[in-house]
């Protein structure tokens, strides 16, 4: 993902797409708690994805001084103190471009998180765990559709993470026609689906194979703590 941001390589534009898509949740909701409104964080966050998708902000980014959401979290700080707080008022409604993001539903989330951490560097890191989760059970869910297995996700699905009853197991059967071996299997394979799926996205996010266990980890620590 480091390589990918230059305005001649081929894979610039997934690339960015992919930044976008997984961390501007975390930026908004970062920037809501360091004390921006709604739209002064919306406003921020636009106008740094920009930043972006110019090559400005990523230019510097260099693997070999650590993780990605690390640098792209010091940016944002950075960006937020010597810029966007000392323009705020001079920017609104001055930006060319905007970006397809869903706000309101990143004000829930961000209020969902409010009253659970105060820290802002925190908000951002736990927030991006939960996206990252998110995209993996987005993945799982088309993974099953393509193979038409759509109503067996869906039933399964609840179970991820945990165990059903005995009453639970057969509920799952009935609605499922299978027995409950079968349905033992199904869930087996779905869990061991979304372990691979959750190793797979992780892995687009490090630069060394050899840090996709910590991160992983570290993942699942930031959404128990």
């Amino acid at each position: 993902m480091w390589k990918a941001v230059s305005d001649d390589s081929q894979y610039a534009r997934p690339a960015l797409e992919e930044i976008m898509r997984r961390y501007w949740l975390p930026l908004y909701s970062s920037a809501r708690r360091r004390g921006l409104s709604n739209q002064d964080a919306e406003d921020a966050t636009q106008e740094f994805l920009g930043g972006m998708i110019d090559g400005k902000l990523l230019d510097s980014a260099d693997p070999a001084k650590g993780r990605f959401r690390t640098y792209l979290l010091s940016a944002w700080k950075k960006f937020l103190i010597d810029q966007y707080r000392k323009q705020s008022s001079q920017r609104r409604g001055g930006q060319a471009v905007t970006y397809a993001l869903d706000f309101q539903s990143g004000e829930k989330h961000w209020r969902a998180l409010e009253s659970r951490e105060p820290d802002p560097d925190r908000v951002f890191m736990r927030s991006w765990a939960s996206s990252l989760l998110e995209e993996v059970g987005d993945r799982l869910c088309a993974d099953y559709a393509r193979r038409n297995r759509q109503a067996m996700f869906e039933a399964l699905q609840p179970w991820l993470t945990r165990s059903p009853s005995a009453a639970q197991y057969a509920e799952l059967c009935n609605r499922l026609n299978s027995s409950a071996s079968a349905v033992k299997v199904a869930l087996h394979r779905l869990r061991t689906r979304y372990g691979t799926l959750l190793r797979e996205v992780v892995s687009e996010t490090v630069d060394d194979p050899s840090d996709i266990d910590r991160e992983i980890n570290e993942l699942l620590e930031l959404l128990t703590c």
